[in-house]
């Protein structure tokens, strides 16, 4: 009896033990499957819609002194995509002007530009930011806009001015991706835009998580990856020297 208790007691104490051990083991394996999710490069996939547009412009003009890289951080080739009524828009300036620089967003099939805004210097280098909601403009779904900065070194001749365009377009919230945002944490959020083909939200999302925590690497990494991804080397390296 004592040998046959003794051993019962051994059993559970090795199936307590087991157990431990394949907790321990799946934690670390969440872990690690975590971690190397957060340092993955962000897979944006392009809409197949096709939709046209893409990005003009951009860069600098060797016209007396040297100015600065201007772009908007759109697609290359394509209307980058959004399901927010009033997104925000991302573009880079890599130094520091004097210049005033102006935010231009028109309907295509408009006259009159929803916003015409004026960026008063000194402007500082880096990934600058124009939020929609600031000016009250809310997009309709199913609408391609074009919007555009404008560097401005001499307002008498606009010839001389350094300019990039890009395309955005508002389209439905899929209830799919409206599900899976619900249960998404703020690092996963980024990453089903992305997949979604939503550039302009991925982006935003990374973006904000980048400003809650300007001194994580692995984040700016992401964004970089992202930047390169669509044709835009110096935005990338900015990210890249800035961790």
């Amino acid at each position: 009896m004592k040998d046959s208790a003794q051993r019962a007691r051994q059993e559970i104490i090795g199936r307590v033990i087991a157990c431990l051990l394949c907790g321990v083991l799946l934690g670390y394996y969440l872990l690690q499957s975590t971690e190397a999710q957060q340092t993955e490069a962000l897979p944006y996939k392009p809409p197949l819609r096709g939709a046209p547009g893409g990005r003009e412009g951009g860069g600098t003009r060797g016209l007396g002194e040297p100015l600065p890289t201007l772009v908007v951080l759109t697609p290359k080739d394509h209307t980058g995509l959004t399901v927010q009524e009033q997104p925000v828009l991302y573009w880079y300036l890599s130094q520091e002007t004097k210049h005033t620089v102006e935010v231009t967003l028109a309907d295509q099939q408009g006259i009159k530009p929803l916003l015409e805004t004026r960026l008063n210097p000194p402007l500082q280098p880096g990934i600058q930011v124009v939020r929609l909601a600031d000016y009250g403009i809310r997009l309709a779904p199913g609408v391609p806009y074009k919007w555009s900065v404008a560097l401005v070194p001499d307002p008498t001749q606009r010839s001389q001015d350094v300019m990039s365009a890009g395309t955005i377009e508002r389209i439905a919230l899929s209830d799919e991706l409206r599900k899976q945002l619900a249960r998404a944490d703020k690092t996963s959020t980024a990453r089903l835009y992305a997949a979604a083909g939503l550039w302009y939200d991925t982006i935003a999302a990374l973006s904000k998580l980048i400003d809650a925590a300007p001194q994580d690497a692995t984040l700016r990494q992401q964004r970089a990856t992202l930047l390169e991804q669509e044709g835009l080397p110096e935005a990338a390296a900015y990210d890249r020297q800035h961790k």
